[in-house]
């Protein structure tokens, strides 16, 4: 099968690789749709391992099953939750193998989806109803990060909520504010294009960074921030209310400073959010199968294998896009 797999040099190629074959208790998904996330260029820089196959935002249609497979079969269309652990630890029980000792991420510590089909452990697999428009299969996995961090947030039907950052994932948060009933969503990113996009997917203002103070008033009850760029988090606390819930959606991968008194002045909740419950992903499929979302212009491009190597190094170069898709 064809892929595309991480260089020494830290560029990406087009390589021919052996048709995956699935384990016990794993299936092999023909990958119909894996999108690029922000994470993948950050692992491009920090941390993916020469000969990596990248990619975890991943839906497609079951092909082959390793022994003991009972919950799929072949021609299932499917969305992949990305990660697996050792299935009988307490975190593994309770459907956070995100926090197991023997956690591994597909795309990362297992081969991805940036390839004509990969394996997946069974049990992270989601059946997609033929209700979900074949445009959102490959949408489920950050729309779910979306609602894990909404879910983190506390948000309330009715509220005010400021959304910081408009790349993908402040885009699903957006959309999902608007599916949850937010009374007012307020959207910060510098660049035109998303902030054109949030407008599109449910925000009902869009404001560049410098003029979100001002667009604010008096704070807002929830301040999700999804920019993962340094200082923010300390944005987001002096633009809550008193009382305040700050959700930290967005990966900074630098050390950060806060200033502690705005916090303890207005008694905020600072909360983190990172992956997903396995309620997050059957939810977020149930949205997209009921219309609630509908994100249409989320995905700006859809592109073959052939054209990743050069449009990662535009994305690493300039947030110029909403989501990319690639298609196998």
């Amino acid at each position: 099968m064809r892929a595309v797999v991480l260089n020494e040099d830290r560029s990406l190629s087009v390589v021919e690789q052996p048709d995956p074959v699935p384990g016990p208790g794993e299936t092999v998904v023909r990958v119909t749709g894996c999108g690029i996330c922000g994470s993948d260029i950050h692992s491009i820089v920090m941390m993916g391992e020469p000969g990596t196959v990248m990619g975890h935002e991943i839906a497609g249609v079951v092909e082959e099953l390793g022994t003991g497979v009972t919950n799929v079969k072949p021609g299932d269309v499917v969305a992949v939750r990305p990660f697996s652990g050792c299935g009988s630890c307490a975190y593994c029980r309770a459907g956070r193998a995100d926090h197991c000792a023997s956690f591994a991420l597909v795309g990362l510590q297992r081969p991805g989806g940036f390839a004509e089909a990969t394996v997946a452990v069974a049990e992270e697999l989601f059946h997609l109803p033929a209700a979900v428009r074949a445009e959102d299969h490959a949408l489920v996995e950050p729309f779910a990060v979306a609602r894990r961090g909404l879910r983190r947030g506390g948000l309330v039907a009715g509220e005010s909520v400021i959304v910081l950052g408009a790349g993908p994932i402040g885009l699903a948060v957006t959309h999902w504010c608007a599916a949850l009933g937010a009374a007012d969503i307020i959207v910060s990113d510098p660049v035109a294009l998303r902030r054109e996009l949030a407008l599109a997917l449910g925000a009902t203002r869009a404001v560049h960074p410098d003029e979100i103070a001002e667009t604010a008033g008096d704070g807002v009850p929830l301040v999700v921030e999804c920019s993962g760029a340094r200082s923010v988090i300390d944005q987001a606390m002096q633009l809550a209310a008193v009382d305040g819930r700050v959700a930290v959606v967005g990966i900074c991968l630098a050390f950060d400073t806060i200033f502690p008194l705005e916090g303890l002045h207005k008694e905020l909740d600072v909360r983190f959010s990172i992956y997903y419950g396995r309620e997050d992903f059957t939810e977020t499929i149930d949205a997209f199968a009921s219309g609630a979302l509908a994100p249409d212009g989320f995905v700006t491009e859809t592109i073959g294998l052939d054209a990743v190597p050069d449009r990662f190094a535009r994305l690493q170069a300039d947030a110029d896009a909403g989501k990319v898709i690639i298609a196998p």
